[in-house]
C-alpha cells in the first residue's frame, strides 16, 4: 500500500465504483482529491470524467506532472467553484474528517450534484456510542447527511483497512502520533467506513 493513498486505497475506491455505478461519460467530483490517484482510475479505468479539488498547490501540482490529462483545481470543500447540479457524482476518501466545516462541505456537494446524484465517503468515524464532543460518529454524520438532503443507502465498517494502514505507517515512519493528530481522532476509538448517499429528488 502506497502510504500517500487512505487507508484501503483503490481497494475500497473499485467498492465506491460498483456501488455507485455510474454511467460511461458521467461527471464526477473528487473533493480531497490530492495528487489525483482516485481520479486517475474513474477516468481512465471506469471511463468518468473526472474533476478534482484540493486545497493543497503541492499536491496538485504532483498530480497535474503525473496525470496532464486529469483536470485538477485548488478550492476547498466548503466553496467549490462549481454551478449547481453540475456532477452526477461526488467522492470524497478520508477528507472530510480533516475539513474545518464538515456540514458546510455536505451542503456544497449537494448543490453541484444533480438529483438523485451519489456521494461516497470513506474517512474515519466514532463507534454511534460514543459521545465525545467534537468528533464525527455515525449518528452525526447521518444527521448532516440528511440535512444537506441526501439518504445513506450504503454502510458498511471498514476498520481492517484503518489498522493495515497504521501498521505500515508504523513500519514505514516507526509513531503514528502524527496521524493521530492529523485526524483529530482519539486512536483507541477509531473506526473507517465506507457510506454511499443519493441527493434526493427534487419534489414538483
Amino acid at each position: 500500500m502506497m502510504l500517500h493513498q487512505h487507508p484501503g486505497g483503490l481497494t475500497l475506491t473499485r467498492q465506491v465504483a460498483k456501488y455507485c455505478a455510474f454511467m460511461p461519460g458521467a461527471k464526477v467530483l473528487d473533493v480531497g482529491c490530492g495528487t489525483g490517484v482516485t481520479m486517475e482510475y474513474l477516468q481512465d479505468a471506469c471511463g468518468l470524467q473526472a474533476v478534482g479539488v484540493d486545497v493543497s498547490e503541492a499536491r496538485l501540482e504532483q498530480g497535474r506532472k503525473r496525470s496532464p490529462h486529469l483536470q485538477f483545481i485548488q478550492a476547498a470543500g466548503e466553496s467549490l467553484p462549481f454551478a449547481d447540479v453540475s456532477f452526477d457524482g461526488v467522492i470524497t476518501e478520508c477528507s472530510l474528517s480533516v475539513m474545518q466545516d464538515a456540514g458546510t462541505v455536505l451542503t456544497e456537494i449537494s448543490r453541484v450534484l444533480v438529483s438523485g446524484g451519489k456521494l461516497a465517503i470513506t474517512d474515519v468515524y466514532l463507534p454511534v456510542s460514543d459521545s465525545t464532543a467534537g468528533y464525527l460518529n455515525r449518528n452525526q454524520l447521518k444527521k448532516m447527511l440528511e440535512k444537506s438532503g441526501f439518504t445513506i443507502v450504503v454502510w458498511e465498517d471498514q476498520s481492517a483497512f484503518l489498522r493495515e494502514f497504521i501498521a505500515c505507517y508504523i513500519m514505514e515512519y516507526g509513531s503514528v502520533e502524527e496521524l493521530w493528530q492529523c485526524v483529530s481522532i482519539p486512536k483507541t476509538k477509531a473506526g473507517y467506513f465506507l457510506l454511499v448517499a443519493e441527493k434526493r429528488q427534487m419534489e414538483g
